[in-house]
């Protein structure tokens, strides 16, 4: 557990602050004898308003350009001009700037000088360090969640592998199901969530989705992987539901490590 906690030391460092100004009850703004007060309320209130709007330009251009990434449709090394994305997006330039600073921060984009960003380009060593984080923080995501996750939980964890079975039946295990990324997602978002540790939730959502790039890098064929990935999925389940905090963070941890027996990465265990 020591080198547990010293990974959520560093993890934590990573989570950005937000401060949030809280007006005292005793405030002038709440005399109701004054119009002053009421015209201040007015001003406050217009503040607010804007201040939302530019909060919600700024989480739109973020969550395009971040699911364009993961997509692949920006690939790495791609320049990302601030005038082009703000036109596609619907919004001014300034939230895409500071959209791109917050996917910076995140490691999906690359500032340069004159604030040039361009999409990440990640390596092996980046995958593996990815996958290896993962693996101890999940695992232990998992261990939590064994003792709290509810049985409706559970019974979409084991909906979700259902579907996949099914369509992977239907058009072979070697098909990449536009779908698959979709659901993996949420199979270990809902298990994260049943750990019931809002820290550990948020250091873990910023790594769930990775660019499509890095599967690049697999060299295990697509049917491997993808059967792999539903037999280690089935068995997380039945650690869940054995309420067996061992065998969850066991299993979870192996899932993830898994893919550092792949060939091309077998010099960075």
């Amino acid at each position: 557990m020591g080198n547990l906690d010293s990974w959520f030391r560093q993890a934590v460092l990573i989570i950005p602050h937000t401060l949030r100004g809280n007006t005292p009850a005793s405030s002038p703004c709440f005399i109701h004898s004054s119009p002053t007060p009421r015209l201040r309320m007015t001003q406050n209130d217009t503040t607010s308003s804007r201040t939302s709007e530019s909060s919600g330009a700024v989480e739109s251009a973020y969550r395009y350009i971040r699911g364009s990434i993961i997509r692949g449709e920006l690939t790495s090394g791609e320049v990302l001009l601030e005038s082009n994305l703000a036109e596609r997006i619907g919004v001014s330039r300034t939230p895409v700037r500071e959209a791109l600073s917050r996917l910076a921060s995140e490691g999906l984009v690359v500032l340069g000088r004159y604030r040039r960003a361009q999409v990440a380009s990640f390596s092996m060593v980046d995958v593996a360090e990815v996958f290896r984080l993962r693996g101890k923080l999940e695992g232990h995501a998992a261990r939590r969640a064994c003792l709290r996750i509810t049985t409706a939980d559970i019974q979409r964890l084991e909906a979700i592998e259902d579907e996949l079975e099914a369509a992977f039946a239907k058009l072979g295990w070697h098909q990449h199901l536009p779908r698959f990324d979709e659901l993996n997602n949420e199979f270990h978002a809902i298990i994260a969530r049943a750990a019931d540790s809002p820290r550990l939730e948020r250091i873990l959502a910023s790594s769930l989705e990775l660019p499509a790039s890095i599967f690049n890098y697999y060299t295990e064929s697509v049917d491997e992987r993808t059967e792999r990935t539903h037999r280690q999925h089935r068995e997380i389940i039945a650690a869940l539901k054995a309420r067996n905090s061992d065998w969850a963070e066991a299993a979870m941890s192996a899932h993830l490590f898994s893919i550092l027996n792949d060939p091309a990465s077998e010099d960075l265990n």
